[in-house]
């Protein structure tokens, strides 16, 4: 990139700026989003399987579907994102209203109408699909608006940091308080009527507290040509979907199986609260720190020191057998500060590849950007839950019974090597990235100055 303008330091330090409310009125969106998605992605398998009395194969094949149909949806509301123009600009709109609706999707993931087995699989069906593309619509337009804060890339660290810190609150509550409550109460619905409501209002703080800057600019047409370009040309973008797709199925079979892991392996159900929840600390206590680490590493390094620490928790794990809870906590303590720092990391560089983009193209998709973000995050969420609901059934096994020494054996391969192996992996995908933070700062530059490869 010899031919880019270098950006002043001066102008640089000033841009990093964001205003205390941004952080947490932005943040706090992500915390709303973060408690639905937890309670989904947790406890959703579990309950289907333990609770509304659903097959391992039925619920693994729901996951694929929904999956196939947000390969359509996806994109297209990041067209719709993009070719959004408003007073209150491209992204906060949405968020207005969407949450009433993913409210809605999630009560009815967690509600149990008396049914015949064939019409609970049906209702589940339809309730998360409908989940899914609701949760395309409010987590597109809010990942979008992180990029129309600010354009510094120090400052998009802030603005992550953030979010991803305070979200992990979000998964803090659902894992310490979720089993307690439905306890409490007898009913999973009335827990999901409560997270839908909270999650609601912690969206709209968001669109109260953050406004967007380039709300006068045009929206330019975008369509499926423009994503098929956008893909073509963004390389950083192609290396970060890939790496992050594979560490996100490692996060989700860790997820899928823990529940099953501490209560079935480990016979010790009354811990699963302090077990997930250590995690959930340890990763905001990871996530506060990012913004040092990556001004001293920058954030490939950090993503990369991230990823290698999870991957070597995953193998200690599989070292460890399920013989000392104690040692599991720590590891999971060690591996939650990793993955805090490596999620910021990644995120913020997803964040930096829409101007890249930009600069590549003339052309600004930050609504395609985050909606394929998205998409990759469903899909890794898809695809460790279709190993969870396959490899249970392969395993034998049953539902709230003693299991088999096969069984046990088989939870513990998921919850360790195989993930251990898939981290690795996307280690060696982002080793290939290339876009550090000088050459996005000389990008910016161009682009302050009209500049982009399409018109050079």
């Amino acid at each position: 990139m010899s031919e880019l303008n270098l950006v002043k330091k001066g102008e640089k330090n000033s841009q990093n700026l964001v205003p205390i409310k941004t952080l947490i009125s932005f943040g706090m969106g992500s915390l709303g989003n973060n408690i639905i998605c937890a309670f989904i992605g947790t406890y959703l398998t579990v309950y289907l399987t333990d609770s509304f009395g659903i097959g391992a194969v039925a619920v693994g094949t729901l996951f694929l579907i929904a999956r196939i149909i947000d390969a359509i949806t996806d994109p297209i509301m990041g067209m719709i994102v993009d070719n959004t123009k408003s007073k209150m600009g491209k992204s906060r709109p949405y968020l207005l209203f969407v949450p009433i609706f993913m409210g809605i999707a999630t009560i009815m993931c967690f509600s149990s109408p008396n049914l015949s087995y064939n019409g609970k699989i049906v209702w589940i069906y339809i309730s998360y699909i409908l989940w899914g593309i609701c949760f395309t619509a409010m987590d597109t337009p809010y990942w979008s608006l992180s990029a129309n804060i600010t354009q510094s890339s120090q400052g998009r660290t802030k603005i992550v940091t953030s979010a991803r810190t305070i979200a992990f609150g979000g998964s803090l509550v659902v894992s310490m308080f979720t089993l307690p409550l439905v306890a409490k109460f007898g009913s999973w619905t009335l827990v999901a009527i409560i997270y839908s409501i909270t999650a609601a209002i912690c969206t709209w703080i968001t669109v109260w507290g953050v406004k967007e800057i380039n709300t006068d600019r045009k929206p330019e047409k975008q369509g499926f040509k423009q994503l098929k370009e956008l893909f073509k040309t963004n390389k950083p973008l192609r290396i970060l979907l890939v790496s992050m797709l594979m560490l996100e199925v490692t996060y989700a079979l860790r997820n899928g199986f823990s529940i099953y892991y501490i209560k079935y392996n480990f016979n010790a159900e009354v811990y699963i609260p302090i077990v997930t929840g250590i995690s959930m600390v340890s990763g905001m206590a990871g996530g506060l720190c990012t913004p040092f680490i990556t001004q001293k590493l920058g954030k490939r390094a950090t993503a990369l020191f991230g990823i290698g620490i999870n991957a070597l928790g995953f193998m200690s794990i599989f070292a460890l057998s399920y013989s000392s809870l104690p040692t599991l906590l720590v590891i999971n303590t060690i591996m939650g500060l990793a993955e805090g720092a490596a999620n910021i990391s990644l995120a913020s560089m997803v964040a930096d590849c829409v101007e890249y983009g930009e600069w590549k193209t003339g052309k600004r998709s930050e609504g395609m950007i985050f909606s394929s973000n998205i998409f990759k995050t469903k899909l890794a969420s898809a695809i460790g839950g279709a190993l969870c609901g396959y490899v249970l059934a392969f395993v034998g096994y049953k539902a709230n019974v003693a299991q088999t020494v096969e069984t046990l054996k088989g939870i513990h391969l998921m919850y360790s090597i195989v993930p251990g192996i898939i981290a690795i992996l996307s280690i060696i995908s982002l080793r290939r990235y290339n876009l550090n933070e000088e050459e996005y700062e000389a990008i910016l530059e161009d682009l302050k100055n009209g500049e982009t490869l399409a018109n050079k």
